[in-house]
């Protein structure tokens, strides 16, 4: 801060200060000591004064001195910024802005912080690593996560770190009001060990990635009249719906894209969105084939349009309505697909295929309700119900539709390794003649799914998430594989079904017991080749789970805890995920039909 009294002046401050009082001094005794004839009284009551003027202007001397000391030490608060970047003192040149408290805070002005983060070890009952290990259905649900429970069942380190700046232009009313948030991505699912590399596919960690998930503006105050209006671009998570205690995302359909929402309507608010996303189908990153560098579309991109709204009080609960068409362009590129093998007209044809795939255009929509219950003490029920047609899953991403076109590609070559009515050609493409398949299962697919989570906190020492799921989805294939009787066909739908309960019960104040039980059943595996293959089966999973954890909620956090799950599935289902997908567990031929994990993890959000 500046200085109340410059300090170089100080002396000729007293000067001036002792002249100005003696001058007044003198006035006053000659007018007291007119007609008086004591000359002695008069010099000895002068001296007695101007000792008691001099006494006073040194400490007021002393006073500012101190002050000067206390300006030039100490805190960074009150220091001059006088250095250079190596922190050497600039000669010559004035004293530069104050590093005083307001500049400090206006670094961090309108800047949060915030964190997702998982990671812990775990070990199977073998006692072998966890690895990829982790319980869940085979033909597992559409948008993803654990079809069981994630209590205990987490293979992977996973961490979200999240930059958030607002009011980027100020505060002004008269100003659009700006925000902008980045979000980073890292996890490692095989491996658990310090610092893992994900420089480069041969020398990194496997499993281990590294990336941007979200980098977005939002600007709103854009009318006067409305100025809850919110305009946004880039890449975000979009207004996602999830059963927390599966990880399971039944309606994401983030990504990247432009959008609007919180428009005012009525009883409601109006959302719109329009996102795009693209996998590398053509392997343009990797070096496209001979084929494919001819190609006239490129890679496939699928088209997301969202329409909701949102948050129409009906007395018990919000209710929401969500509408969604898809679009993906068709197109006709060569692939390296999977199939049985075998030799068919004394041609030999390994396990990896190299083929033409054509499909027309793809189109979908769907759409369904959410209904929204917040009963105080954070407890809160939701139900749903979506359906969709054709390209409409309920999720952004276009991996789904990919798979399925090339599924739709290998069930026609098998049909053709096996001598089964197919539709397989042979065209020239980069290898000289290849066989070719014209499908188009996506215009067939249906999505269908109903939710229902409860989360219940009825005091400080107990509370409950419970969940109940049902998924149909028909992928527009009925699949030719071999199963546990031969060769088989499956249908190209499947049903798949889960309820699950997590308790959480505190002994103490930040400790406590918290468990999860879990059980799925599936009428037809359609993903797995091998013993599944066509058939249904049952699963049940359960956890105990000692935990360090704040009280006050389900979702309180942190979260440190140790646990031990148990998982068992029925005979049809050995050798597949839901024995883990990986040793020690998942051997094909081997006869586990349950499996166990203990370990620890540490989890927190804020």
């Amino acid at each position: 801060m500046d200085y109340a009294v410059d300090p170089p002046r100080l002396s000729g401050l007293k000067f001036t200060l002792v002249a100005g009082l003696m001058l007044l001094t003198t006035d006053a005794l000659f007018a007291q000591s007119d007609g008086q004839s004591d000359v002695n009284a008069l010099k000895a009551q002068m001296n007695q004064m101007q000792r008691q003027y001099e006494q006073r202007i040194e400490a007021m001397e002393a006073k500012m001195k101190a002050l000067e000391s206390n300006a030039n030490s100490g805190s960074i608060l009150n220091t001059r910024v006088l250095t250079d970047a190596d922190g050497k003192e600039v000669a010559g040149k004035a004293p530069g802005p104050l590093l005083d408290e307001s500049f400090l805070k206006s670094l961090t002005r309108n800047f949060t912080f915030n964190v997702y983060m998982r990671a812990g070890f775990a070990f199977n009952g073998s006692g072998g690593a966890q690895g990829g290990t982790t319980f869940e259905m085979p033909d597992n649900y559409v948008g993803g996560g654990r079809s069981t429970s994630r209590l205990g069942n987490e293979q992977d380190f996973y961490t979200e770190l999240s930059w958030n700046q607002a009011h980027i232009l100020g505060d002004s009313p008269d100003v659009a009001d700006v925000s902008f948030r980045a979000t980073m991505q890292a996890f490692s699912n095989f491996v658990k060990t310090n610092a893992v590399n994900t420089q480069s596919v041969t020398a990194g960690t496997p499993g281990a990635g590294v990336g941007m998930v979200e980098g977005y503006a939002e600007m709103k105050n854009i009318f006067k009249s409305a100025p809850e209006i919110t305009f946004w671009g880039g890449d975000r998570f979009y207004d996602r719906y999830n059963i927390d205690s599966e990880d399971y995302f039944w309606l994401n359909t983030s990504g990247f894209g432009v959008g609007v929402y919180n428009i005012p309507a009525g009883p409601g608010t109006l959302w719109l969105a329009w996102i795009g996303n693209n996998q590398d189908n053509l392997n343009e990153a990797g070096g496209l084939s001979l084929f494919n560098a001819n190609d006239h579309v490129g890679d496939l991109f699928k088209q997301t349009f969202d329409v909701r709204y949102k948050d129409i009080d009906i007395g018990l609960g919000k209710l929401s309505f969500v509408l969604i068409g898809n679009y993906v362009k068709g197109d006709t590129y060569e692939s390296t697909f999977t199939s049985f093998g075998g030799t068919v007209g004394g041609t030999t044809f390994g396990k990896s295929v190299t083929g033409i795939v054509k499909t027309s255009d793809m189109w979908g929509i769907g759409g369904g309700a959410i209904w929204d219950w917040n009963f105080g003490n954070k407890s809160e029920l939701r139900v749903s119900a979506l359906y969709g047609y054709g390209a409409t899953d309920f999720q952004a991403n276009i991996s789904n539709q990919i798979n399925a076109v090339h599924n739709a590609w290998e069930n026609q070559f098998d049909r053709f390794l096996v001598r089964r009515p197919n539709t397989v050609q042979f065209v020239r493409g980069s290898n000289g003649l290849e066989p070719f398949v014209a499908v188009n299962p996506i215009n067939r697919n249906t999505e269908a799914l109903a939710t229902a989570y409860f989360v219940w906190n009825p005091s400080n020492c107990f509370s409950m998430g419970l969940w109940a799921n049902w998924e149909y989805n028909d992928n527009g294939t009925n699949a030719i594989g071999i199963g546990n009787n031969g060769l088989r066909i499956s249908s190209g739908s499947r049903n798949l079904v889960t309820v699950g309960f997590r308790p959480v019960y505190w002994v103490a104040d930040n400790i406590a017991i918290q468990g999860a039980a879990s059980g799925a059943y599936i009428d037809t595996v359609r993903t797995q080749t091998g013993n599944a293959f066509g058939r249904s089966g049952e699963y049940g999973i359960l956890t105990i789970a000692p935990t360090i954890k704040p009280n006050g909620g389900f979702f309180t956090r942190p979260e440190i805890r140790v646990f031990a799950t148990f998982a068992a599935w029925s005979n049809s289902l050995k050798g597949t995920s839901a024995s883990g997908g990986e040793p020690p567990y998942s051997n094909p031929n081997g006869k586990a039909t349950y499996g166990w994990l203990f370990g620890s993890q540490m989890e927190i959000w804020f």
